[in-house]
């Protein structure tokens, strides 16, 4: 991931002061695991309860391999995570560390550093749209 340029200095795109906060709560909301790549999108998991390390783990053993098998990329996907303390948890790291060839960690969550936010956005546009 190249580093941006903000104020002449390198490596200060993802310090705090130029991330945007994400909101993850609201009303009627539903939480989400999905994946995507170049060739569309993989399975998309719906979380129906509180989500820890262990549900985690959950999602990431049904999930992301058939995915990235479904999606044709099985050698050399990237798990994209955040700092999220379910992402950072011993037991996820180790099968993170056993079973994905590369994984892109992410200062904070951030929409504006997080592809997969476009994906969310894109998603609720069409849902909330009219059909004509």
């Amino acid at each position: 991931m190249a580093s941006k340029k903000l104020g002449g200095k390198s490596n200060t795109a993802i310090h705090d002061k130029n991330l945007w906060p994400t909101v993850k709560y609201g009303r009627g909301n539903q939480i989400v695991w999905g994946c995507m790549a170049s060739s569309g999108f993989g399975k998309f998991h719906f979380i129906d309860c509180i989500m820890n390390k262990y549900v985690y783990l959950d999602i990431l053993k049904r999930n992301l391999r058939q995915s990235a098998s479904k999606l044709g990329i099985s050698g050399h996907f990237k798990l994209y995570q955040d700092k999220d303390s379910k992402h950072t948890a011993d037991i996820c790291k180790l099968w993170v560390l056993y079973h994905c060839p590369s994984v892109i960690k992410t200062h904070a969550p951030s929409p504006n550093l997080n592809p997969i936010e476009h994906v969310w956005d894109y998603s609720q546009q069409k849902l909330r749209a009219p059909n004509f």
